[in-house]
């Protein structure tokens, strides 16, 4: 009877990556925040995001672990990789939401403004390349060609859902190296 029990409390690897994707999002999002807002104001925050970019691969490593720990040890590669990009997939989804938010209705001057403080630096840079690359940027500011909220966003969902993918291959590759002891059976 307990092992019937234990089976059926087995989630799908999607139903974990969308419960993991949940908490990630939300570490997601303090990070999107924390660069968002410390570009302009706080070196602190901009040091603390980048603590937590550092930080992500053992965050997935650690739901990695958790969901093969809950799987007694017999969760493949593959299962482990699905795992991790749903997780970075559902995760940036909601990521994704409030930083569209944030863009859109928070700070509205968030693409133009981080253009410009570009086209200022670029202009500081010695050099051909630099003087071709402040004409390029003018060009786009001064033809309203800046991209929406909404492209930003989804370029972004799908940045971090590729580079969720290849991280989560290693973790998944780094934990098929690690041996769980089985567990003794049940009687």
């Amino acid at each position: 009877m307990t092992e019937r029990n234990n089976i059926s409390e087995v989630k799908s690897v999607y139903k974990r990556g969308a419960e993991y994707g949940l908490w990630f999002g939300i570490y997601l999002t303090a990070m999107s925040l924390a660069i968002m807002y410390g570009l302009g104001h706080s070196t602190l925050l901009l040091l603390l995001a980048v603590a937590m970019l550092v930080a992500i691969p053992a965050v997935i490593y650690q739901v990695m672990r958790r969901y093969r720990t809950s799987m007694h040890g017999f969760a493949s590669f593959s299962s482990l990789w699905m795992l991790g990009i749903m997780t970075f997939l559902f995760g940036s989804l909601i990521c994704g939401m409030v930083t569209y938010v944030w863009m859109q209705y928070v700070m509205p001057t968030f693409i133009y403004d981080q253009v410009v403080t570009a086209i200022e630096l670029y202009k500081t840079i010695p050099g051909e390349e630099a003087a071709e690359m402040v004409k390029v940027m003018q060009a786009i500011v001064d033809g309203h060609a800046l991209p929406s909220p909404f492209d930003v966003v989804v370029q972004m969902i799908m940045l971090v859902t590729f580079l969720g993918s290849l991280v989560s291959m290693a973790m998944a590759a780094v934990l098929g190296l690690r041996r769980i002891p089985p567990k003794p059976p049940v009687f």
